[in-house]
């Protein structure tokens, strides 16, 4: 069972979209060890990293919104503590995404969630448009949405119930992208900016990456 506190400061959800409740986690409780200090906070257009992507969240066509804290927990959870989502603490986030995962799942079985969405913290180019996206498909019928770039496809992603079970399988630093893989119902949204990333080099205070190596159009678009 995975370690959890769940903190609160919402009475009740947004209105629904089309009669149903989709919640959207922000997967940032990693340690950033590489990087010397929480990547969370990384400064980008003006504030935190974080509190970046839990906005477009937030803007976002989605009902709920939580943020899932490990790591420098307190440090972490300053940057969203005045905005209207769910903090919850993964007290095993040491052991890898997976926790953060199994803790997300427990949050959308709790509340009761018709779909969830997983979003990475470190992918800065993420909009409520491409949020957006996801839910529309799962309005469409789909099950289980994720996100393709660089030849990828990972988070975000959008999971309805009947994958809950399975996001709370997962351990150790198995991400979603196996089971997006192997699943055969796996609609796949082609998003580029996905392949931007924040990069863990301790020497650059913003440091971007691609996922295959390096795309000036992109970096430039980024900045």
């Amino acid at each position: 069972m995975n370690h959890v506190q769940i903190h609160d400061p919402t009475s009740e959800a947004p209105q629904g979209y089309d009669r149903v409740r989709v919640g959207c986690a922000v997967l940032a409780a990693a340690a950033s060890r590489h990087l010397g200090r929480p990547k969370q906070l990384t400064p980008w257009r003006g504030r935190p990293l974080l509190r970046h992507l839990a906005i477009e969240a937030l803007h976002s066509r989605v009902d709920d919104v939580a943020v899932i804290v490990g790591a420098h927990a307190h440090q972490v959870s300053t940057a969203v503590d005045d905005l209207p989502l769910r903090r919850i603490v993964n007290l095993d986030w040491q052991e890898g995404v997976g926790s953060s995962i199994r803790a997300a799942a427990d949050w959308a079985l709790h509340t009761e969630l018709d779909a969830l969405i997983l979003m990475s913290c470190d992918q800065p180019l993420l909009t409520g448009r491409h949020i957006h996206k996801l839910v529309k498909a799962f309005s469409r019928g789909a099950t289980i949405v994720g996100s393709e770039y660089g030849g990828v496809v990972g988070a975000p992603a959008l999971f309805a119930p009947s994958l809950f079970g399975d996001l709370r399988e997962l351990s150790g630093n198995a991400g979603v992208e196996e089971l997006l893989l192997h699943h055969r119902e796996t609609v796949v949204l082609a998003w580029v900016d996905g392949a931007v990333v924040i990069e863990s080099d301790p020497e650059v205070p913003m440091a971007l990456v691609t996922a295959d190596g390096a795309d000036a159009a992109l970096i430039e678009r980024a900045v």
